[in-house]
């Protein structure tokens, strides 16, 4: 059984609780600072921290003061004060000293908080918010902290997770105004995954805010980009007090967009189909040519629809059906339409001015990047994009990984043959596909067809699957049978 990191904390504190008090020992002071309001407008809360469960000690030796001034000076609208003990080193007076140091931002009591009576605490040591972890807390007492909060006059910062979690905030949300927020991070075995706060943003209500993970300022932007106005900052603030300018900077200079559109909806997908078939991959159908094909695709399931702007492809489309496919798609199936993306491999061609040119249109939800690096001017265009890697050795690998980041949440990788860009039918040595999956979410493509659906899923349990040659009749047209069997056995 896995370790449940979560259940520990919250088993420690009671006993803490029980031993010292519901202030852990500490005097406990009247509150003298006046209340501020907690994102009353986008802006970051960066953290004190000293050390956390997943990353052992971050800043043992961080003075709150000094780095509160330090936090106020980049700009931050917020500071949030980790006041746990025995996995993250902080306290309650470590409240005290913020507010002193950073008068003018608002102060968030960030805990594992299991009381009413704990809110009643977190104002009188100064705090503005305080942190409600619907995970840990059944309906009736989540209600009553909030309402507490309120009733001091104190912003309720509900944080959520899964699908229970949205059920209690809303409970919140019918009686009280709250900020909510998402954690990247699974806090029971700290694991992260940026795309979970993307799912969620839509059930957030009008002040949401992005929680953990976040270690450069385009992981910042990335966040703002998906449409949220806070953005939490723990360890790589903690780290590097002098650095958080550049977060703060990242974040509020960005805005949302189409970029952050295309996350948002593919994790959406990512959530609706892990609730329909447990365990099962999204399906990526690449090289759509014809009507026909992309209307039975999308009648079977598919997430995802691949064009090819490619001109030595086999599988190669142009501006005119693209358009005429994808309008037919978005009037019959609305909303829940795969996600149509262009697929590009050579950098200044005719091809790939027009994909893009589509996506910038909304025609297009997003880029393919197949075997060369993304151009500057994708990355400041509107629309979605991502990378696909063939994969020859361990090196090709290890610049994967290295490249991974918020701001680039998923990354396509498919099998290497010379001169030939996708539609290879050949399959990817396992060792590397082992290497990748072992450190991020899989996104496979190469040599999968219906006779290996099963054993694909079952030996590397990818998150999305990309196929095309496999499902043909002849370059460019989907066999009606060959597309009902695979997604029988893939479903």
């Amino acid at each position: 059984m896995s370790r449940d990191i979560l259940a520990e904390i919250v088993a420690k504190r009671k006993a803490d609780i029980e031993r010292l008090g519901i202030c852990f020992g500490f005097e406990r002071p009247k509150r003298t600072r006046p209340l501020h309001p907690f994102i009353a407008k986008p802006g970051t809360i960066l953290e004190v921290k000293r050390s956390s469960p997943s990353k052992g000690n971050i800043a043992m030796g961080l003075d709150p003061a000094e780095t509160a001034r330090k936090y106020a000076e980049a700009g931050t609208s917020a500071i949030s004060v980790l006041t746990e003990s025995n996995y993250f080193n902080g306290s309650l007076a470590d409240i005290l000293k913020v507010a002193e140091a950073a008068p003018d931002c608002a102060i968030l009591r960030k805990d594992f908080l299991l009381y009413p009576e704990e809110i009643d605490v977190a104002y009188d040591f100064g705090a503005d918010a305080v942190l409600l972890i619907a995970r840990i807390l059944d309906d009736s007492t989540l209600c009553s902290m909030a309402n507490r909060a309120r009733e001091l006059g104190m912003t309720p910062f509900v944080e959520v997770r899964t699908e229970d979690d949205i059920r209690k905030l809303k409970l919140v949300q019918q009686n009280v105004e709250c900020v909510a927020g998402v954690n990247a991070r699974d806090l029971r075995n700290f694991h992260i995954d940026p795309l979970i706060p993307a799912a969620f943003r839509k059930e957030l209500g009008p002040r949401a805010v992005f929680e953990s993970g976040v270690k450069e300022p385009s992981d910042a932007a990335f966040a703002r980009r998906l449409g949220f106005e806070g953005i939490l900052i723990g360890e790589a603030a903690a780290k590097s007090p002098d650095s958080a300018k550049n977060l703060v900077s990242a974040f509020l200079g960005a805005t949302p967009d189409g970029y952050g559109k295309f996350w948002k909806r593919y994790a959406e997908k990512r959530e609706e189909v892990r609730q329909k078939f447990p365990g099962k991959p999204l399906v990526k159908i690449c090289g759509i040519t014809r009507i026909e094909d992309a209307l039975l695709a999308a009648e079977l399931g598919a997430d995802m629809l691949g064009f090819m702007f490619y001109h030595p492809s086999p599988r190669k489309t142009n501006e005119a059906d693209t358009r005429n496919i994808v309008k037919t798609l978005k009037e019959k199936f609305g909303s829940h339409a795969p996600l149509c993306v262009g697929v590009v491999a050579d950098h200044g061609s005719t091809e790939e001015k027009t994909a893009m040119a589509l996506a910038s249109e909304g025609i297009l939800d997003a880029i393919q990047f197949h075997g060369v690096e993304i151009p500057a001017e994708a990355e400041k265009a509107n629309f979605g994009y991502y990378k696909a890697v063939r994969l020859q050795s361990q090196k090709e690998v290890d610049a994967l990984i290295a490249a991974s980041k918020h701001s680039l949440p998923r990354t396509l990788i498919d099998a290497y043959v010379q001169n030939v860009v996708g539609g290879t039918g050949n399959r990817i040595d396992d060792a590397l596909v082992d290497a990748v999956r072992s450190q991020e979410p899989l996104w496979m493509a190469g040599g999968i067809s219906p006779e290996n659906i099963s054993e694909i899923v079952d030996r590397f349990a990818p998150e999305l699957v990309d196929l095309s040659t496999s499902l043909e009749a002849s370059f460019g047209q989907k066999s009606e049978e060959k597309l009902r069997k695979f997604f029988k056995a893939v479903r």
